[in-house]
């Protein structure tokens, strides 16, 4: 198999690589020094005490590995909040002890079996591009890259998009494609993580659709035959380093160290049609306008129709109620920061219709 250590660059030397290419993020995954150790919240973010009291109450789920890729994988989780979650972080030996009757899938005993940490991956702390948290990360990435997910209508109703990432060593994301086309970084602020990614044209090669995704520390020629024809990409990421992954690219990232990162999802000019073909938003908006009707159909002025909302699949009613959303926005905003963002969506949205 090939191997590729991803490339390290400064923030300075980034921007004039970015300026030069504006799809630099989708040719290579690369790792940006020199940027978020400059956060106002940096410091604060580091700390465990400091997350406790700011996020504590908050629900969420804790699962082992973060999430399953491969048919004989098998997933452990709890329901916990998240004070709980970082008592556990802080002293893993308190397990059973602290989980006791919050098992949703398997048991302390699966979970022993596993040998794998719980891990946190499900922490819900913003909603909406206006959050003021976004104040505590600027900026989140790095010059001369524009986010455009304050344009984008329900980009953070529909999904998460900002992740507090706290892990013990052997903690597991598993090899996967992100959701809705974006592009994702990693931001590590305590601890050291692995990544190992694959580049779209790889994929054939790490994704067999009868069983999922390869597992790159042990992988199985029998599900995947050609695995050793892909270019595997790696990376240490150390603390005040982003790692950057394109539109695409199969991730799996390891902790080695006990970690704390931020993990943000955005997207840009260079994948806004990837953005606005995704499947994945408008099935989950889809799945809402059939939960609430009478809601979303009183704000479209007829032009969609409950009989309509009865037989279309979820993601055609996601695509056009979105559509129609745009229309209504480009009309009454006329802002430069959103109004030509929301015309480039609205004519993606509509060559998926020709």
């Amino acid at each position: 198999m090939k191997q590729r250590a991803i490339p390290v660059v400064t923030a300075e030397e980034f921007e004039l690589r970015f300026a030069e290419n504006p799809r630099l993020l989708h040719d290579s995954p690369w790792v940006v020094n020199g940027y978020s150790e400059h956060w106002p919240g940096y410091r604060k973010w580091r700390e465990i005490d400091y997350l406790r009291s700011r996020l504590g109450a908050l629900k969420a789920f804790a699962k082992a590995p973060n999430f399953v890729t491969h048919v004989r994988d098998e997933l452990v989780s709890v329901e916990t909040d998240f004070a709980r979650y970082l008592d556990y972080i802080s002293d893993p030996d308190r397990v059973r002890e602290l989980y006791e009757g919050h098992w949703l899938e398997g048991s302390y005993e699966a979970f022993a079996a596993q040998d794998l940490p719980l891990y946190c991956g499900t922490l819900r702390f913003v909603h909406s591009a206006q959050d003021p948290i976004f104040d505590e990360f600027k900026p989140l990435v790095p010059r001369p890259i524009e986010t455009w997910n304050h344009a984008l209508p329900y980009y953070y109703s529909l999904f998460n998009h900002l992740w507090l990432l706290v892990s013990l060593p052997g903690a597991l994301t598993p090899l996967h494609v992100d959701n809705n086309g974006t592009i994702a970084l990693i931001a590590q602020l305590r601890g050291r993580k692995r990544a190992t990614l694959y580049s779209p044209d790889d994929h054939r090669h790490v994704y067999n659709p009868a069983v999922g995704y390869l597992d790159p520390e042990r992988p199985d020629a029998k599900d995947f035959p050609t695995w050793q024809d892909a270019e595997k990409w790696t990376a240490d990421v150390e603390e005040g380093q982003v790692l950057f992954v394109g539109t695409g690219w199969a991730h799996h990232v390891c902790t080695v160290e006990k970690s704390i990162s931020i993990s943000f999802d955005f997207v840009d000019a260079s994948n806004l049609a990837d953005y606005a073909r995704s499947a994945d938003w408008a099935m989950m908006l889809g799945k809402r306008v059939q939960k609430n009707p009478d809601i979303f159909l009183s704000k479209l002025g007829g032009t969609l129709t409950h009989a309509q909302v009865e037989t279309l699949s979820d993601i055609e009613i996601g695509r056009r109620v979105m559509a129609e959303i745009l229309r209504a926005a480009t009309v009454s905003d006329s802002s430069a920061n959103t109004q030509p963002i929301r015309e480039a969506y609205l004519h993606h949205l509509m060559q998926l219709a020709t």
